[in-house]
């Protein structure tokens, strides 16, 4: 919504990980090794056909009575020095039996077997910091780089295990744990264990990929921060992540879900989203969606991947460099064709498009050139396919309005022109359709506003560190605020563009649906009030606009008076009435007379391609 640090209700899209089920079922490795240590109940071979109640009761108070031993602070010791122990003995017969491996195997299944009992750990999470203390993680994660990538392996599925967040929320002091686990160069050892595997070979190698992959979301989740930074510190992690998500072949387990470490990362840390622009990441992940301008995915793990890549690209648009890219890589005129077909990739590419061209006024030309008006105000005016829910039907204009914003502020010359013309085309109903957005939205946030005040509307729960002040104005633009903003700021615009037809019908609409010109000065004061330092330069345009809209629709030096104050901020409002029609205002007549007239335009956009004097604003 706002340039800089503002907030911005419509930021990327929140891709906090939700925990998936891994393909073949959880690790088996740790509960074989927890088992193996537990006595079992002899059963007999012979058992009847059939077995009494009593008989049952009887082996089930047997297996009751069998002692099975607990992990504490002696047995974690004794973990720690056999796995030392049976590392040393390894890399001694290695060394002595190099070109003989049969008289070393037995000790690489016996290291194997060590490296499993770790998990047991994940049940006993008051025991982390006694594993830090006796120095067990740096053994562990050294066995990365293992020569054997059996070992390397186990070790994702062990680290994957006792990183679990539901896990490490019980730890105390868990911190430590994870500082640990980066100090032993945990993100190093990783990107070279994974360029080492190939998933090809077998399913256990494509488990191991899936168990690195969790160990780095859990990672993230506990501490994003730290997480990402070690990730970015890597040079070679995100390079292997956008590999992997542009891999050939059938969308798998682990495309999908290294699309969606690569969200998190670029989402978490400015420092990665930097770093794509050395990778050229834009262009390749634009690659990695073309496939789906004319297909659907195929099932729904491969709707998330889509949907992950889209993601990626929303949050890289962040950085003007990635939006430039974007723009030279003709990402627009891919998310325009997208849009035209009215698939499963269409909301995502309306959304897209809005990130690409917010702030941006390279891409707000190239959007226009490429004839993208004629693909977006069908789903302004609602035409085609209906959402599936009403909660769709709201994101969908809130992004086509944003755009639309995007376009009456950045577009110059011709292309601002077609825009203008796109309101003016068949009879002004676009401009009918903004009213009634108008009406809609702010029927919409009163209502939520009422309800909160009632306390039948709890605030939203926000991974976001804000006071009450600014919680409430995000739970407002949630309820439909940024959307009536977007709209009111559209209005506000066309009525300063200088054309004389599209100013009269401003107000013609305004009148006959009884809209107070103070209410929309209202929203236009608190949308502006909300913007932060870096974005003066738009508050101060938008307060100029909405300044002369109201001396040129108040009826006399006083009311345009407080309607200034409403706009910057120092009045609580007044009562005000509809906005008159042009040419009841001297002034605004003059003004009129003197604005250039382009005609109204047609659904193909005939007259976009007349030459047309660039707008003049305020």
């Amino acid at each position: 919504m706002a340039a800089g640090n503002g907030f911005v209700p419509m930021g990327p899209p929140s891709m906090i990980p939700v925990k998936r089920a891994a393909p073949g079922g959880g690790g088996g490795g740790g509960v074989a090794a927890s088992d193996a240590k537990k006595p079992r109940v002899s059963i007999p071979e012979d058992l009847p056909d059939e077995i009494s109640q009593q008989d049952i009761q009887q082996m089930l108070d047997a297996a009751d009575d069998v002692h099975v031993e607990t992990l504490n602070e002696a047995g974690l010791k004794r973990l720690v020095l056999q796995l030392d122990r049976k590392i040393k003995t390894n890399q001694s017969l290695r060394i002595k039996h190099s070109d003989d491996p049969d008289k070393f195997l037995k000790s690489e299944v016996d290291l194997d077997e060590e490296v499993k009992k770790f998990t047991q750990l994940g049940a006993h999470p008051e025991l982390y910091g006694e594993l830090v203390k006796l120095e067990g993680i740096p053994r562990l994660v050294g066995l990365l780089n293992h020569v054997n990538t059996d070992i390397a392996v186990d070790v994702f599925e062990v680290l994957s295990e006792l990183t679990d967040p539901d896990v490490i929320s019980e730890v105390p002091e868990a911190d430590e744990f994870v500082k640990a686990l980066f100090e032993a160069d945990l993100c190093q050892m990783t990107v070279d264990t994974l360029s080492r595997i190939d998933e090809s070979v077998s399913e256990e190698d494509a488990k191991a990929v899936t168990n690195c992959l969790t160990m780095i979301e859990n990672l993230a989740d506990i501490n994003p921060t730290e997480t990402c930074k070690q990730i970015v510190a890597v040079g070679k992690l995100l390079p292997w992540l956008i590999k992997r998500v542009r891999s050939q072949g059938n969308v798998d387990y682990n495309k999908v879900y290294a699309a969606e470490i690569l969200g998190i990362v670029l989402q978490q840390s400015s420092q990665a989203r930097e770093t794509m622009i050395e990778l050229e990441g834009v262009d390749k992940l634009l690659r990695g969606i073309a496939a789906y301008r004319k297909k659907d995915p195929n099932d729904s793990e491969e709707s998330e991947y889509v949907q992950n890549m889209f993601d990626c690209l929303c949050t890289l648009m962040l950085l003007p460099p990635h939006q430039i890219a974007f723009g030279k890589a003709q990402g627009l005129e891919l998310m325009i064709r997208m849009m035209r077909q009215r698939n499963f990739s269409s909301p995502l590419a309306l959304r897209l498009a809005d990130h690409a061209t917010r702030h941006c006024q390279v891409n707000c030309q190239i959007f226009v050139e490429k004839l993208g008006l004629p693909v977006l105000f069908p789903f302004f005016m609602k035409k085609g396919p209906k959402t599936k829910s009403k909660a769709e039907a709201r994101e969908q204009e809130e992004h086509v309005t944003s755009i639309i914003q995007s376009l009456c502020r950045f577009c110059t010359g011709t292309a601002v022109a077609r825009v203008l013309n796109k309101f003016m085309e068949n009879n002004f109903e676009k401009l009918e359709r903004l009213m009634e957005m108008h009406e809609e939205f702010t029927r919409s946030v009163k209502r939520a506003d009422e309800l909160r005040s009632a306390g039948q509307v709890q605030s939203i729960d926000r991974d976001l560190e804000v006071d009450d002040e600014e919680q409430l104005y995000l739970d407002r633009c949630d309820a439909g605020l940024f959307t009536l903003q977007q709209v009111d700021i559209i209005i506000v615009r066309l009525a300063s563009m200088g054309n004389r037809q599209a100013t009269e019908e401003i107000g013609k609409l305004l009148n006959i649906k009884g809209v107070p010109v103070v209410e929309i000065c209202q929203i236009l004061s608190e949308y502006c009030s909300h913007l932060d330092d870096s974005a003066a330069e738009e508050r101060k345009q938008l307060q100029k606009l909405g300044i002369s809209m109201a001396k040129r629709c108040a009826s006399d030096d006083e009311e345009a008076k407080e309607l200034e104050m409403v706009v910057l901020g120092t009045s609580n409002g007044i009562k005000g009435g509809p906005l008159p029609q042009a040419g009841e205002d001297d002034a605004t007549k003059a003004q009129a007379d003197d604005a250039p007239d382009w005609g109204q335009g047609s659904d193909g956009e005939e007259a976009a391609d007349e030459e047309a004097k660039p707008p003049i604003e305020g």
